[in-house]
């Protein structure tokens, strides 16, 4: 009787080992969904930029300093000498000039007053015209040439001088809104 004893241990010993083995392969994995939030993203190339070159000033360019630098101004456009040239620039926030120039359009945000000329937003800052960053919500009916068209979220904008606008249509036709901005 111990022969039979010890052999119904022995396959007793056995079929727990196949039937835990059994049980530890019938696990099952239980997934919750997640969630995933996503933020607006950027996504564009940017092209090669495109540098203007003058070699000679307009004869009524005038010389502003701001910021330790020196600008040459006229007619809405920024000039910096480098390297033997004189090369069209964005203009910094902040710096002021006299005289709009010629062409320049009145925006209205709420009851603020702005100067829109080339992409660059002035206010009036005692007598001279200051640049400042482009309010929120402005709307202007063009762009200079060299703003570039992007995608964002399958919607197309359009920047320059790191402002981001998005068409829109007025009244007036097709126009531009100021929707932020691009840090880079």
């Amino acid at each position: 009787m111990s022969k039979k004893i010890r052999l119904v241990a022995l396959m007793s010993v056995l079929g727990l080992f196949f039937v835990t083995e059994k049980l530890n392969a019938q696990r099952v994995v239980v997934r919750t969904p997640r969630t995933v939030v996503t933020t607006p993203r950027v996504v564009y190339t940017r092209p090669a930029p495109s540098v203007r070159v003058v070699r000679t000033l307009p004869a009524r360019a005038v010389v502003v300093n701001y910021g330790g630098l020196r600008y040459s101004y006229y007619n809405g456009l920024y000039y910096r000498y480098l390297n033997g040239a004189n090369i069209v620039v964005n203009p910094p926030i902040g710096i002021a000039i006299e005289t709009l120039p010629i062409g320049y359009s009145e925006v209205v945000v709420g009851t603020d007053i702005y100067y829109f000329y080339s992409g660059n937003f002035y206010v009036k800052d005692n007598k001279q015209y200051k640049i400042v960053k482009a309010p929120l919500n402005a709307i202007v009916y063009e762009l200079p040439d060299e703003a570039e068209k992007l995608k964002i979220d399958g919607d197309i904008h359009y920047q320059y001088n790191e402002t981001l606008y998005k068409k829109v249509k007025t009244v007036g036709g097709n126009a531009y809104k100021v929707v932020g901005e691009i840090e880079e």
